[in-house]
């Protein structure tokens, strides 16, 4: 294993579209010791409508420039090219994204599967839960969505990283309303696990599209659906391009949103330093002897006082492992 850097990703205020407090923030970050940090630019009003705003773009690089840091790009959050009826507004979306990579010289963009069906069925734009043939097209859809967009990537130095997510509560009420066992979960919330992943990975056969691995939401989902969360890092291990890495219980959380009572609990994706929780940090990078590239710690803007911890945390794992930074 090789990680050229541990980066952290801009979370909280810094993420208000308030460019002062971006610039604070990056400020505390070099203080803390990264040289690399993974920004979503979506709230900077980077893109509207499906529109790169090139004023606003030139506003953030403003900010970005002033410091000796690498960037990564986190794209927008819900952008699904699977499941949202708006399929050329996704793609343009997309497309903006590689511009904005291009301008800040960021080699990899996140992207959410979209392989998550529920979403639409949860917020009441359909009544229904899709059925078999349904859940099929999303599937084909996103990957001939990537397919066509994967030259433009590399056209832009970019790999997209295809990122596994975490389940929530609300899944599992959804499904109970519509008197659905818990075990379908996997069905309509595929990216919840890693071969449906790497399938499509497979279907878009393209060296710059490949797997954001995020060891939270896995070790999260395992518990949740039953699964073994070494194997699962295993069966991720020859597509992961990207980490994402910070800590949890695997407890699944119990429908409430307030971080700190989240934290007290241990429930949830609660965005914890690595060796605050229980994830096996140690077995599971073991298991990923090939990876060449950075890894990102997402902590929550509530324990900020604790970024240079989780860096140091981070690093001691690393180099019990034989790794040092680049």
């Amino acid at each position: 294993m090789k990680i050229h850097d541990i980066g952290i990703a801009i979370t909280g205020a810094a993420h208000s579209g308030q460019l002062g407090q971006l610039e604070q923030e990056l400020a505390y970050y070099v203080e803390c010791g990264f040289g690399l940090v993974e920004i979503n630019p979506a709230p900077f009003h980077t893109i509207v409508h499906g529109e790169l705003r090139r004023p606003q773009l030139q506003n953030l690089l403003a900010v970005l420039n002033n410091f000796d840091l690498r960037y990564t790009i986190h794209g927008v959050d819900r952008l699904n090219l699977a499941y949202d009826s708006r399929h050329e507004l996704c793609r343009q979306i997309m497309r903006c994204q590689f511009e904005i990579c291009r301008a800040v010289g960021a080699s990899r963009l996140v992207y959410h599967s979209g392989l998550q069906a529920l979403e639409d069925v949860r917020i009441g734009l359909r009544r229904a839960l899709p059925s078999d043939e349904e859940l099929v097209e999303g599937v084909r859809r996103e990957a001939a969505a990537f397919r066509e967009l994967a030259p433009m990537a590399a056209d832009a130095g970019v790999t997209i990283g295809i990122e596994n997510t975490d389940p929530h509560q609300w899944e599992h009420d959804l499904l109970a309303r519509f008197d659905r066992p818990q075990s379908e979960l996997a069905k309509y919330n595929a990216r919840l696990q890693i071969p449906p992943i790497v399938r499509q990975l497979e279907a878009i056969n393209h060296p710059n599209v490949a797997l954001t691995l995020d060891f939270a939401h896995l070790h999260l989902a395992a518990h949740d659906l039953g699964f073994d969360f070494l194997t699962a890092v295993r069966e991720a291990a020859p597509w992961t391009r990207h980490l994402h890495a910070n800590d949890n219980f695997g407890h699944l959380d119990r429908g409430y949103e307030e971080g700190r009572d989240r934290i007290a609990f241990g429930e949830g994706d609660i965005h914890l330093p690595p060796g605050w929780g229980v994830i096996p940090y140690h077995n599971a990078l073991a298991l990923l002897p090939d990876y060449e590239g950075d890894l990102i710690l997402e902590i929550k803007p509530s324990l900020r006082d604790y970024f240079g911890e989780a860096r140091q945390n981070t690093q001691d794992i690393l180099e019990t492992l034989g790794n040092s930074e680049d």
